[in-house]
């Protein structure tokens, strides 16, 4: 549903466990400011591609950022019981097994309907366009995202 959602969600997560495993305090700065650049990186996208005026942008960027913590939030909770469920060193039944996939499963939907109750916020802001062109900033952001990764992969295996 929210492919990007989940994948930048996915890409804090590997960041976060990574640094936070292996770094110092100075590397939690470093993952700090790194976020905070995708973050900066991923809005200034979403203003430039639907060419936001300054009033837009102050109205609209705290709701997207709101509706990013709450996704987040949502994708951080099911990571967590995925990994309580994986990390288990008793025996895990089947109906433990079967509530944990139906939550990860109910992620989704859980994202749809935080993404719908901010569009109806949006629509209050932005135009019919700018709402179209939203969403096909967020896929370019995305892309731009899993193509970053890419390259980064290639190029330490050479």
């Amino acid at each position: 549903m929210k492919l990007q959602y989940i994948i930048f969600a996915t890409i804090i997560s590997f960041s976060t466990s990574a640094f936070a495993q292996s770094q110092s305090r100075s590397a939690s700065a470093d993952r700090e400011r790194w976020l905070k650049e995708v973050r900066e990186y991923k809005h200034d996208l979403l203003v430039e591609e639907t060419e936001m005026t300054k009033e837009q942008q102050a109205e609209f960027l705290p709701l997207y950022s709101a509706m990013e913590k709450e996704i987040y939030r949502v994708n951080y909770d099911a990571r967590a019981l995925e990994g309580k469920i994986s990390a288990s060193s008793a025996k895990v039944s089947d109906l433990e097994y079967e509530k944990a996939a139906e939550a990860l499963a109910e992620v989704k939907q859980r994202e749809g309907e935080i993404e719908l109750e901010y569009y109806k916020k949006f629509e209050k802001i932005l135009s019919k366009k700018q709402l179209f062109l939203l969403k096909r900033a967020e896929n370019r952001f995305t892309r731009d995202m899993l193509n970053h990764n890419r390259r980064g992969k290639s190029s330490k295996t050479k």
